[in-house]
């Protein structure tokens, strides 16, 4: 019997990591098996089987190597019990692989399983309403489906972080339809299904098929912009918009990346504008110089914010995208994590 696996890429957050499984537990549809790749290191890694015990799991295998990526995998299960969750699969990660290296490293791990048809990508910091996953299914049922996206909702304010995602060539930058609109807000979900350009990675459902014709992931990026890149190599396969499937977003909990300017953590700034740049210059070449320009002259949002620091960590995110700079970010990312 095939089903549907969720992957979950963790950087010592083990607390989140345990409220997403919690709210995941809920679920009604049933949860094959959870694997998540711990990208924090070895204490981190212990850290998170420490909090997964907290849930009622235990220790069923301990297994050292695992390839080029990963170094030890843990697998954890329970008496059987309701709750859709039956185990979880923990994987170290031999250094900080970024987000796409993560999932990439979840993919190959489920490379070998026959039995799963899909797999549903969530942030540490989300927690999906119980017939979220239900209506992924559903909706991925009918046909042409390669990645079906959720209505992602800020945890606190209740408002719409995003239904879907299009990307503005010329700004070098996203705009997530329906931000800031009241969860229940009455929408149209095909127009959204028919004008958006990406899924959110923070909820993204991906069909085994897509990936196997697709790809994994393109791990140039680091952190921010795989899951547009992924979108966009689509191909055929359409992109979905599951208006029932509720999932709330406790946004930018993990990495530092909230919206106040001042207090965002200098790798999210960094990223986020090197990674634009080079999706840019990869999907809409003849874009590239008005989006370079653009984004130049948006990084000054950090000064007007009084955020000098990030402003000079903007800069330099911007002039390695410019200079076609990918993978990790030698100078914010120390070597071995």
């Amino acid at each position: 019997m095939t089903g549907v696996a969720v992957g979950i890429v963790g950087y010592r957050c083990p607390e989140a990591i345990a409220a997403c499984l919690t709210g995941l537990d809920r679920s009604t549809h049933p949860v094959r098996t959870v694997a998540i790749c711990e990208n924090g290191g070895p204490e981190a890694f212990e850290a998170l089987a420490a909090a997964l015990g907290g849930l009622g799991f235990a220790i069923s295998t301990d297994s050292a190597g695992g390839g080029e990526a990963t170094d030890r995998s843990m697998r954890l299960a329970r008496p059987a019990r309701a709750g859709a969750i039956a185990e979880v699969v923990l994987y170290r990660a031999v250094r900080n692989l970024g987000y796409a290296g993560a999932i990439n490293a979840i993919l190959d791990a489920l490379a070998p399983d026959p039995h799963w048809s899909a797999l549903w990508i969530l942030n540490p910091d989300t927690e999906p309403a119980p017939d979220a996953l239900a209506a992924l299914v559903a909706h991925a049922g009918r046909g042409g489906y390669g990645i079906v996206g959720s209505r992602l909702i800020v945890k606190g304010s209740g408002r719409v972080q995003l239904y879907g995602g299009r990307w503005r060539r010329f700004l070098g930058r996203g705009y997530n339809m329906g931000l800031g609109a009241a969860a229940e807000a009455p929408v149209d979900p095909d127009a959204i299904e028919r004008d958006q350009h990406y899924v959110s990675g923070a909820a993204m459902y991906v069909t085994r098929d897509f990936v196997r014709q697709v790809g994994p992931m393109s791990e140039d990026y680091f952190l921010y912009a795989e899951e547009v890149d992924w979108c966009l190599r689509r191909g055929a396969f359409r992109l979905g918009y599951a208006h029932d499937a509720v999932v709330q977003h406790d946004h930018g909990a993990t990495i530092g990346s909230n919206l106040d300017r001042r207090s965002r953590s200098a790798i999210s700034v960094f990223l986020d504008e090197r990674s634009r740049l080079l999706l840019t210059r990869r999907f809409y070449p003849y874009a590239f110089p008005v989006a370079a320009a653009a984004t130049l002259l948006l990084t000054l949002q950090y000064v007007r914010a009084g955020a000098v620091r990030n402003f000079r960590v903007a800069l330099a995110g911007w002039w390695a995208g410019l200079c076609g700079e990918t993978g990790v970010p030698a100078r914010l990312v120390p070597k071995g994590q």
